[in-house]
């Protein structure tokens, strides 16, 4: 069978060590030489576990790597969605593994790229540019925007609506699914919430296109965001009694700027 990935995998499994490269390409070696039926049947010698009619989970040693089957006018394949390490217990540890790092990638560290520092780039300082400021845009204040407000708007709000809420929808609590923990799963990846100072304070687990929901280093679920509108990357920052406390702007990079309700510029979401 034909297998194609997704940056995920790509991205996971460019940070996987030796013997890990050497576990998971015996799975692809595999992979290659059956059919849809033997694969998820086991019949193939691999460990198959079927999720739904969509994913499946196959396991190596101690990697898991999830799946879901497809057709297009070629026939069949297999789509790798994500590689998990399955090292059992939790890790603990301040600082988790991320694909997009600013640490070490000056391009994602605003301290040293001028055109996503705020200070330096006028564009994406909301005391500078009002279309990005919700005090002065009222499109993207949730005080006078009621679609952008939980407490006026269900559909938004975690409290309400349970697909978006990780306490009620197991897919969305790291605690409860190992793949968005980054304690467990040592390829998460983030993105994760930076301080100026670039320390990991939190990571992101997106809920839908329009909700990411923000727990800290210890998988504590602290605020969300709500993106202006589908697609937008602007959004608001919500504790979980629905009270303003901050927003994002995107940047021309995969960054996004953190400042509090008066504009003052908090770190980065990469």
């Amino acid at each position: 069978m034909r297998f194609l990935v997704t940056p995920t995998f790509t991205e996971k499994m460019a940070s996987i060590p030796s013997d890990g490269i050497s576990d998971i390409s015996h799975v692809l070696n595999l992979i290659k030489e059956v059919d849809k039926n033997d694969l998820i049947n086991g019949s193939c010698g691999l460990e198959v576990r079927v999720l739904d009619s969509d994913i499946l989970i196959i396991r190596r040693k101690k990697y898991r790597i999830y799946a879901s089957i497809g057709s297009d006018e070629n026939g069949e394949y297999i789509l790798l969605l994500d590689v998990v390490f399955d090292g059992g217990e939790s890790l603990s540890q301040s600082r988790f593994f991320a694909t997009k790092d600013p640490r070490t990638n000056s391009m994602l560290d605003p301290n040293r790229n001028m055109t996503i520092d705020p200070r330096r780039n006028m564009t994406i300082d909301p005391n500078r540019n009002m279309t990005i400021d919700p005090n002065r845009n009222m499109a993207i204040d949730p005080r006078r925007n009621m679609t952008i407000d939980p407490r006026r708007n269900m559909t938004i709000d975690p409290n309400r609506n349970m697909t978006i809420d990780p306490r009620r929808n197991m897919t969305i609590d790291p605690n409860r699914n190992m793949t968005i923990d980054p304690r467990r799963n040592r390829f998460y990846g983030g993105p994760y919430l930076y301080s100026q100072a670039l320390e990991q304070e939190g990571f992101i687990v997106r809920a839908n296109d329009q909700i990411s929901l923000i727990f800290d280093q210890s998988v504590r679920f602290k605020n969300f965001i709500v993106y202006c509108k589908n697609g937008s990357k602007n959004g608001n920052v919500f504790d979980l009694s629905g009270s303003w406390v901050g927003f994002v702007v995107p940047t021309q990079s995969d960054v996004l700027l953190r400042f509090d309700t008066a504009g003052q510029w908090k770190g980065i979401i990469v």
